[in-house]
C-alpha cells in the first residue's frame, strides 16, 4: 500500500497553488511610449500666415507669383535654390496633397506641372524644360549661379517660392536685399558659360559680375 506524504516529504504540497494574476501593462514605460510616438506623431503647428493662404488656396500649385519682363523674377541664387531643393530631398517630406516623398523625379514632374499651368518661359538653346536629366544636372553644379541657364533652375525657384508662401515661411534678409538690388531678378545664365561683349576702354567683365547681374528684358 502506498505511503501517503507528510508535510516534510520535499514532494508534498501543503497549500493551494497561489492564484497569480497577470500584472498590469505599463502603459507609460519606455517601449510603450516609442510605439506609440511612432504612431501618433502629431504634424508642426501651423503658423498663421500658413493657415490663412492654405485657406484661400486649397492647392499650393494655384499660388500666384508677380511677374517682371514676362517672368517670375529670380530673386534667390542658383546656390540658394539648390539648397531648398536638396532640403526637400533630405527631410522625406510628402509633397502637399499627397502621400508621395519628395524625389528628383517628383521635382521635375512638380516643375513640368507649373510650366504647364503658367507657360515656358525663354530657355538657353537646347533646353527642353524641367526634365528629370535637368533637375539632377542643376543639383550637382556649384557656384552662385552655376546652372543658372537650366529650366530646373527657374522652375526650382518657382516650386521653391510657392511652397515658401504655402508655409507662411517669411523673407530672409538677403532675400528682400535681392528684390531691393535685382528688381527683376537675377540673370538666368551660367557665368562660366555666358559671354559678354564689351568696348574698348570698358571693364573687364569677371564670372562674379555676371553672377551678380540683374535680368533684362532678353535673357539670351
Amino acid at each position: 500500500m502506498p505511503k501517503a506524504l507528510t508535510a516534510k516529504d520535499d514532494n508534498a504540497r501543503v497549500a493551494p497553488y497561489s492564484k497569480s494574476k497577470p500584472s498590469k501593462r505599463d502603459t507609460n514605460s519606455n517601449t510603450d511610449q516609442e510605439n506609440t510616438d511612432a504612431t501618433t506623431t502629431s504634424k508642426p503647428k501651423l503658423s498663421k500666415a500658413a493657415v490663412e493662404i492654405q485657406q484661400k488656396y486649397s492647392d499650393f500649385r494655384d499660388i500666384p507669383l508677380e511677374e517682371h519682363l514676362g517672368e517670375v523674377p529670380c530673386y534667390d541664387d542658383c546656390t540658394t535654390v539648390r539648397r531648398k531643393l536638396n532640403k526637400l530631398l533630405t527631410d522625406k517630406q510628402n509633397i502637399p496633397g499627397t502621400n508621395k516623398k519628395w524625389t528628383q523625379a517628383g521635382m521635375s514632374k512638380e516643375m513640368e506641372g507649373l510650366e504647364y499651368r503658367m507657360g515656358a518661359v525663354e530657355y538657353h538653346k537646347n533646353s527642353i524644360g524641367p526634365s528629370v536629366r535637368s533637375v539632377g544636372t542643376f543639383l550637382k553644379k556649384t557656384g552662385k549661379m552655376g546652372g543658372g541657364d537650366s529650366p530646373a533652375y527657374y522652375w526650382g525657384y518657382v516650386l521653391c517660392e510657392k511652397l515658401r508662401i504655402w508655409e507662411g515661411t517669411k523673407k530672409t534678409k538677403s532675400r528682400e536685399d535681392a528684390e531691393h538690388k535685382l528688381p527683376n531678378g537675377h540673370q538666368r545664365w551660367d557665368p562660366s558659360t555666358a559671354r559678354l561683349w564689351t568696348g574698348p576702354g570698358m571693364k573687364t567683365i569677371t564670372q562674379g559680375d555676371l553672377a551678380n547681374t540683374g535680368r533684362f528684358v532678353r535673357s539670351y
